[in-house]
């Protein structure tokens, strides 16, 4: 009888991992979608690379593969995302969309080049795109806002040198770190006008602008 028994269960466990390896390429892609409907994006990206090592010689699921990109941006397998947004790119799906997040890859990475690239290319496909406008607008004031910093510490330390009674403001020392101040200020405004030309309203833009030019008038 125990022997029977054990029979019994034997043959229920192989069953029922014939049942698992029987899962269709379809299958494991619809557990996907249901894995990423729950934010489940590890489970989802595991699945969806099951269903890819069965999918055989058919086109790849357009779909799917944008789907895999967003999990693999998700658990920041930043790698992985950037091929399969490449992929989803290259299959014209949701093109548009893929490029951002193909951008937002380029700037988890800290890959400057890239993002502003990748950027400019989103920019190609939807012009109009308030959004994108934006981000490019944050990547030039970011730029910007180096030579600004350069230009405002070296008046800084000026002012300081001045109240330690080292020099005065009309004496040459001053005048020389003036006008290094003032060419930081001059290398930041051309930056600046880039970052107002993408986004107008950018208020860190004109205050920087402003600050700026008041700078040079002197």
């Amino acid at each position: 009888m125990k022997r029977f028994f054990l029979a019994i269960v034997l043959f229920f466990s192989i069953a029922v991992g014939f049942a698992q390896d029987e899962k269709t390429a379809i299958d494991l892609k619809n557990e996907g979608n249901e894995a990423l409907r729950t934010k489940d994006y590890s489970k989802a990206l595991q699945l969806y690379e099951q269903a890819l090592g069965k999918w055989g010689t058919d086109p790849k699921d357009t779909a799917m593969v944008y789907n895999m990109a967003v999990c693999a941006y998700q658990t920041k397998s930043f790698d992985k995302a950037i091929k399969l947004l490449d992929e989803s790119i290259a299959l014209n799906y949701k093109k548009s969309t893929a490029i951002l997040y193909k951008a937002n890859t380029y700037k988890a990475l800290k890959k400057d080049a890239e993002y502003l690239k990748t950027l400019e290319e989103a920019l190609v496909l939807s012009p109009n795109d308030d959004k994108i406008k934006g981000m490019l607008a944050s990547v030039y004031v970011k730029e910007a806002n180096v030579f600004y910093t350069a230009g405002a510490t070296i008046l800084k330390t000026a002012a300081a040198d001045v109240a330690a009674a080292k020099y005065k403001t009309t004496d040459p020392q001053y005048k020389d770190a003036e006008g290094k101040a003032k060419e930081e200020f001059k290398k930041a405004l051309p930056i600046i006008e880039k970052a107002l030309g993408y986004d107008p309203n950018n208020a860190t833009a004109k205050q920087l602008k402003a600050a700026c030019e008041q700078t040079i008038k002197g």
